[in-house]
């Protein structure tokens, strides 16, 4: 993980059905069940290592996701495959686990 930590956070990703958010302060911040991933489920097995990467472009203030999952993600219930890159936007729904009919 770089030690971008410096000020305000950049973004936040926020748990459907809680209020439970996690700052995003690294340009770069992984999603895994590794433990150092910056979000870490280290319990679920549908969960790859390094299940995917958020990332903000500091030039341009974009933040784009990449998937690394066996897996893959889904955002606003279309799947990503595995080194497939999205766009993200204020509002997108990522779902880390996919299940068959979501």
């Amino acid at each position: 993980m770089d030690s971008y930590r410096r000020g305000q956070p950049w973004g936040k990703l926020v748990k459907l059905d809680s209020s439970e958010t996690v700052l995003l302060f690294n340009k770069e911040c992984t999603v895994g069940r590794k433990n150092g991933c910056y979000l870490s489920f280290p319990a679920n097995k549908l969960v790859s290592g390094e299940h995917c990467k958020i990332v903000q472009d500091e030039s341009s203030g974009l933040v784009w996701l990449e998937d690394m999952s066996t897996n893959g993600t889904v955002i606003n219930m279309s799947k990503l495959v595995k080194k497939q890159t999205y766009m993200l936007q204020n509002g997108d729904v990522i779902h880390f686990i996919c299940t068959a009919m979501m």
